[in-house]
């Protein structure tokens, strides 16, 4: 069985080297191999082999203004552009205009399409902590309003003890130190096989990765260098696990953040997409976030 592992990386931008663009000088080997030999600044020249595509997409949506996760989001998980349903960009959360193309076109409910029903092959691998689940608090963001539209369960703190879901920063140092909860720590090595393993079981599979927005936003006391370091090691260990013959790795991003800290405002620099293993040609003619669910979903209907 062929699977799509798709990772999306909150908030990274494809943007010009510079003292303050932390992917000049610490993207680290992995990122280099996934991106065929360069580092993920400009110029961002574009690679394509039957089992690896490397090039930039447009993340701006012929919108005016900074691409906000709202609508990049929901225009990446749909193939409709949700900045233009909108009249502009909107987020951090889902715009009401945007719950109907949610509902009926998210990528989930596509690919559930494609398969025999009562068991669609779909998961997303984030956990989520008991607060989360405490309805007076909860806020939807666009990832998990697309799950419960396709009725995709999200994984709890079971789960992550069991080793069946991974917490947003791999370690579970988050969950541990802030949240108080008794889970086990876990290497980053340790998180990208899990991830892995998830992925195996299911035809495609989701992790979001937003510790990438939040240190562009300066909303958490990380380094640059050090979240890099910890996101290659991550990269790295996962690109071991990989059979490129049965396996895809998926990446793209939203918008553009963390690669300009000369500010904690996003960027309308285009964001990458990166796609190692089987899935590469599927996704030749992708040029924007509108581009990137049409493709998920043809890659994996050749596969039935």
């Amino acid at each position: 069985m062929k699977q799509l592992l798709f990772l999306f990386l909150d908030g990274v931008g494809i943007g010009p080297p510079g003292a303050d663009n932390p992917f000049s000088r610490h993207g680290g080997s992995a990122f280099r191999v996934l991106a065929g030999d360069q580092r993920w600044c400009q110029p961002f020249e574009p690679r394509t082999s039957a089992e690896h595509l490397v090039r930039e997409i447009d993340a701006t949506l012929e919108v005016d203004g900074l691409p906000q996760s709202g609508t990049g989001q929901a225009t990446l998980f749909t193939g409709v552009n949700c900045a233009k349903v909108v009249g502009r960009h909107f987020g951090p959360f889902p715009h009401s205009k945007t719950h109907g193309v949610l509902d009926d076109e998210n990528v989930f409910r596509k690919l559930h399409d494609l398969e025999p029903a009562p068991s669609p092959s779909t998961a997303f691998a984030n956990a989520f902590p008991p607060q989360f689940f405490d309805a007076s608090r909860r806020r939807v963001t666009v990832t998990t309003y697309t799950c419960n539209a396709a009725s995709v369960p999200l994984r709890d703190i079971s789960s992550l003890r069991a080793g069946r879901a991974l917490p947003a920063d791999l370690t579970g140092a988050t969950w541990r130190r802030h949240l108080n909860l008794d889970v086990p720590e876990r290497s980053i090595e340790a998180s990208a096989r899990t991830l892995h393993s998830i992925a195996r079981e299911h035809t495609f599979t989701l992790f979001e990765y937003f510790l990438t927005d939040k240190v562009g936003h300066r909303r958490i006391d990380t380094a640059p260098a050090d979240l890099l370091t910890s996101l290659n090691t991550f990269l790295s260990s996962l690109l071991d696990t990989l059979d490129p013959a049965h396996d895809a790795l998926f990446i793209t991003s939203d918008h553009g953040n963390l690669e300009d800290m000369s500010h904690t405002q996003h960027t309308r620099n285009p964001v990458p997409l990166i796609v190692y293993g089987w899935a590469a040609p599927f996704f030749t003619e992708a040029t924007s976030l509108a581009g990137v669910t049409p493709r998920i979903v043809a890659a994996l209907r050749s596969t039935t």
